[in-house]
């Protein structure tokens, strides 16, 4: 799978890639790395049925048939793989800041089906960010987002607290991180309580409380820090892209860009990290759709894409 890993342009990855027929051996081998799964009863052998636009795989054990955007955040989509590939690749690519008006305008859908794609791509790595804690030594702080009031002892209504955490390898360099938006209720004006602290270790932290430390007062923080470098980027990327965010989505748009921080950060940058998190079956779609279902705007979540 090297030969995909690093495409350093989108004409590149686009000539790659020519046709619809020519993704699906890529697809195939990013769903089933190691060959063929039944999702039924992990069957290692199919029939393959040729006659849709994408091919069907039947079990040869139990009859299953299943496809190979089934349970990825592919199902359903009537966008091509082509334009699928090409804003997975925008996504990854930390040169760009991709928005939905943008990637409409470069793969040539509609703003509502943009908007769509990069949501569900958005999920893939929050659910990537889930299966994977923090470790080792770890240190963080108390953050904000948003429009503040002032005096800045009061948390303003738009205003986001998050905490920005971080592995510390043995020789002092982060190399994950993690940035979570914090209950309001775990928050005393800008004072992160304990037990905002404590649901944060106990959720995203593998770490004995010795070689944990996570601060609570915001006057504490250290700006010129590394870690604190890391989340001012997050918060120009946030503003230079997409003007802001509310605080609704915040999260997924946090959990992207810290998938990206992280792959820099462990050398592993890269289209096909990502497209692997998109086409895979790992519980993104269903995430997706629950959120989906939960939201306002329903048929919006549902109908693109």
């Amino acid at each position: 799978m090297d030969v995909w890993t690093n495409f350093s342009s989108l004409a590149e990855l686009m000539d790659q890639f020519p046709t619809e027929e020519s993704c699906i051996p890529t697809l195939f081998a990013l769903k089933w790395p190691h060959g063929f799964r039944c999702p039924n009863c992990c069957h290692a052998s199919a029939y393959v049925i040729r006659t849709r636009r994408l091919p069907l795989y039947e079990c040869s054990a139990c009859r299953h048939q299943t496809s190979l955007t089934a349970g990825t955040i592919l199902e359903g989509s009537r966008t091509s793989l082509r334009k699928w590939f090409a804003a997975i690749w925008l996504v990854s690519n930390p040169k760009e800041g991709i928005n939905a008006v943008r990637l409409r305008s470069i793969i040539n859908v509609t703003y509502k089906t943009a908007w769509a794609m990069l949501h569900k791509i958005r999920t893939a790595t929050s659910c990537a960010d889930a299966e994977e804690r923090l470790e080792h030594r770890v240190h963080g702080f108390i953050a904000f987002n948003g429009p503040r009031l002032y005096p800045s002892v009061e948390l303003g209504p738009r205003e986001q607290p998050i905490i920005v955490a971080a592995s510390l390898a043995p020789n002092g360099e982060e190399y994950q991180y993690k940035m979570k938006q914090v209950n309001r209720r775990h928050m005393s004006g800008k004072l992160l309580l304990p037990c905002g602290r404590d649901h944060f270790i106990e959720k995203y932290i593998s770490a004995p409380d010795s070689m944990i430390s996570i601060i609570r007062q915001r006057f504490r923080v250290k700006q010129n820090s590394p870690l604190y470098t890391v989340f001012r980027r997050a918060q120009r990327w946030l503003c230079d892209t997409f003007r802001g965010v509310s605080g609704k989505y915040l999260q997924q748009y946090l959990d992207e860009f810290c998938y990206r921080e992280n792959a820099i950060a462990r050398q592993v940058a890269g289209w096909e990290p990502l497209a692997a998190i998109c086409c895979a079956d790992n519980g993104a779609r269903r995430r997706y759709l629950s959120r989906a279902a939960s939201s306002n705007n329903y048929s919006r979540y549902l109908a693109a894409a």
